[in-house]
């Protein structure tokens, strides 16, 4: 683990463009098959979102095997979507559990001031409606969520990786995820406030288009999200070459092999 420079923020992001122009057309396609799986199973009412969001540390695992691929020269092909699977699942899905538990809580208490809006939300699948939206309590709790879930992505955001490559237990890999991520504060400042600023720039230059095209704003931008997250994804991968650059990058496991 390593304190880099406040700019490496941003140059995670450009590495992460950088491995989405390797192979555009793959990279679109395999963020789509993974969007589309969660969507399906965000319709099981009440158990899919939580199944949805368990999940993710598992899917974070094979984008990151993408990314090494990729890096190493290799080719993007369908079957990397699961590689994730197949790389110490039960350690993962135990992470995933727990990722699972600290969402509830982190929308547990913003529902002191919601109402329960968010909570409702990430059981249900629904959005809530306008009026709620415009409510000051649900502002509120939103503000609450996003102070809460803080350290929560810190914690898990370089964890799925660590317990798959470097076959450490679930919470020792949220001790380091917490701890590097808190010493590369300033790096992750930076990459969170561009995140931020160009990411609503780009919804909000896409709902104008959408409105001069007569479009529907929320598939136009919901195409746009589908578009953008593979320079994130890969972004996750940079940050993690950066901080953890003495840890050893496998390839995708093969097809056949069993996980630990």
């Amino acid at each position: 683990m390593r304190v880099v420079p406040a700019r490496n923020g941003w140059s995670w992001l450009v590495k992460g463009f950088e491995l989405f122009r390797k192979n555009p057309p793959m990279w679109l396609f395999l963020v789509f098959a993974y969007s589309l799986a969660l969507a399906v199973l965000h319709k099981i009412r009440y158990l899919g979102p939580s199944i949805a969001f368990a999940l993710i540390p598992v899917f974070s695992v094979s984008f990151m095997f993408m990314c090494a691929v990729l890096e190493g020269g290799g080719v993007l092909h369908p079957a990397l979507l699961i590689s994730g699977f197949r790389s110490g699942r039960a350690p993962l899905m135990v992470l995933g559990l727990l990722y699972l538990v600290a969402t509830a809580a982190v929308l547990s208490l913003a529902a002191l001031a919601d109402a329960g809006a968010l909570l409702l939300w990430f059981l249900q699948g629904q959005p809530p409606s306008v009026e709620t939206l415009q409510d000051p309590g649900f502002v509120l709790g939103a503000l609450i969520a996003s102070l809460a879930v803080t350290p929560v992505m810190m914690a898990f955001w370089f964890a799925p990786v660590l317990v798959a490559w470097n076959r450490i237990g679930a919470a020792q890999s949220l001790f380091y995820s917490f701890f590097a991520v808190w010493r590369n504060w300033r790096a992750f400042l930076v990459y969170g406030a561009v995140v931020t600023f160009v990411g609503s720039a780009v919804l909000m230059a896409v709902g104008l288009l959408a409105l001069l095209m007569q479009a529907d704003p929320n598939l136009v931008q919901s195409l746009t999200l589908v578009i953008t997250f593979p320079t994130l994804f890969a972004s996750f991968y940079a940050s993690y070459r950066d901080v953890f650059p003495e840890n050893a990058v496998p390839g995708a496991p093969p097809t056949n092999a069993r996980s630990s």
